[in-house]
């Protein structure tokens, strides 16, 4: 199986994890070039404690750029390849990045960050990338001998190795390769192209589409990281405009799909998951984080959230009004709507040559800790998760955050609320991004 690592990374970019500035973050003593540096020891703890094939960081910032498909710049660009390097530093030089495209239009642009390990996997695709200022395209487009390597400061990401026969651009080096942001539905019969999607409008931005040889396994994987709009009807129209994507609709009998994203409609909301993800399951995909067990109210719906509020006035708290794993943290709103849970995962196997089934799908709980089995029994029906991660508070002697009502902390103890927003409590966590990440075994 090969290991995947979903994060949408709130603004993610250089400042994130390497800001300059000395001047003090909002909600602690430090500065904001210390506070960065422990966002980024945030990142890469979490990254360490399940070490993964695939990570993919959602809400990657683009810059001004060359337009939709061109590269991302600025900040964007910087904090992508230096989390690159870093990777390399502490975890091997064989993690290498696809290098993110610009996703969107207007002011709707978002860039996708997807790092994989190529000891294990083979980067294909399953577009190609024909240098300078231009759009990635299909390799029959741009045709392979036209083809380019990218240029600084993208030209150390992908090795110049040539993709394993009978795959996707077999005899193609991955350098010269890059991921598909234009798509289109299944052709019309007799039909050579379907027709133009958006997601769903003009400008929208766009899923991304990376595709990985898999040699343990003899498998293509083809990944879809998307970024919905951030509120219904948009969020839940895109999301299911990706069940029309020709390629995600036919699959080979060695092919596994990976749908992740920030879909922006909570699992909760009845009418509008029917609407985003109803098409996508008819296809024969497995929705990893589906809504409450009965009741589904807190605390069982705690167990499918994937998204915090704000430590300021009005923002999470630690008390435990909706009870463990959730307390007064993971319950948000979006104009009157619960965004408590909108992040996914989808897998589809095209069949017994693509491996499957997925296993050991885990909401990254860095507050409680994953997975949610210091309350029992669990609820009937919840899922508690799989993968071990400890809290990132301040821990004690059992290993139990003490600003949360898990260690004693109760409602009126003076001063309990100030502490757990406090930066070595939920202010880092926070601080990194209102979102939990997801792992999964595919």
């Amino acid at each position: 199986m090969a290991r995947v690592l979903y994060w949408n990374i709130e603004q993610f970019g250089i400042n994130k994890i390497n800001n300059p500035s000395m001047v003090r973050q909002t909600g602690s003593t430090l500065s904001k070039n210390v506070a960065s540096g422990q966002r980024l020891w945030h990142i890469l703890n979490t990254f360490f404690l399940n070490i993964p094939d695939i990570f993919v960081v959602v809400e990657t910032s683009t810059g001004a750029g060359n337009g939709e498909g061109s590269l991302i710049t600025a900040g964007g660009r910087d904090g992508a390849l230096e989390l690159l390097n870093l990777l390399r530093v502490y975890f091997g030089n064989q993690w290498k990045l696809v290098p993110p495209l610009i996703l969107g239009g207007g002011n709707k642009t978002e860039g996708i960050s997807v790092y994989y390990n190529s000891n294990n996997l083979s980067f294909s695709g399953p577009w190609g990338w024909q240098g300078a200022a231009n759009s990635s395209d299909s390799v029959a487009n741009i045709g392979v001998p036209n083809l380019a390597a990218y240029a600084a400061p993208w030209n150390n990401c992908l090795p110049a190795v040539a993709v394993p026969g009978g795959n996707i651009n077999a005899g193609i080096n991955s350098n010269r390769l890059a991921g598909q942001w234009q798509f289109r539905g299944v052709p019309p019969l007799g039909g050579v192209s379907g027709p133009l999607l958006n997601f769903p409008a003009m400008n929208y931005r766009p899923p991304f589409l990376t595709t990985f040889w898999d040699a343990a396994n003899n498998r293509t994987i083809k990944l879809l990281s998307y970024h919905a709009p951030p509120h219904n009807p948009a969020a839940a129209n895109g999301t299911n405009t990706i069940s029309q994507i020709d390629e995600i609709i036919n699959l080979g009998a060695n092919e596994v799909a990976v749908i992740v994203g920030d879909f922006n409609v909570d699992i909760n909301d009845a009418p509008n998951v029917a609407t985003a993800y109803n098409n996508l399951i008819g296809l024969g995909y497995t929705r990893h984080i589906n809504p409450s067990p009965a009741p589904a109210t807190y605390p069982v719906q705690g167990y499918v959230s994937t998204h915090m509020k704000h430590g300021g006035k009005r923002g999470a708290t630690p008390w435990n009004t909706n009870g463990y794993p959730a307390y007064g943290y993971a319950v948000t709103e979006f104009r009157g709507r619960n965004t408590s849970s909108i992040d996914n995962i989808l897998t589809r196997y095209g069949g017994l040559g693509a491996g499957g089934p997925a296993a050991n799908m885990t909401i990254v709980n860095r507050i409680t800790g994953s997975p949610y089995n210091r309350v029992m029994p669990i609820p009937a029906g919840a899922a508690p998760g799989a993968l071990a991660y400890n809290s990132a508070m301040v821990l004690n002697a059992l290993g139990e955050p003490i600003a949360l009502p898990l260690a004693g902390i109760a409602p009126g103890n003076v001063g309990a609320l100030s502490y757990f927003r406090g930066w070595d409590n939920y202010g880092k966590i926070r601080s990194t991004s209102d979102h939990m990440a997801l792992i999964i075994d595919i």
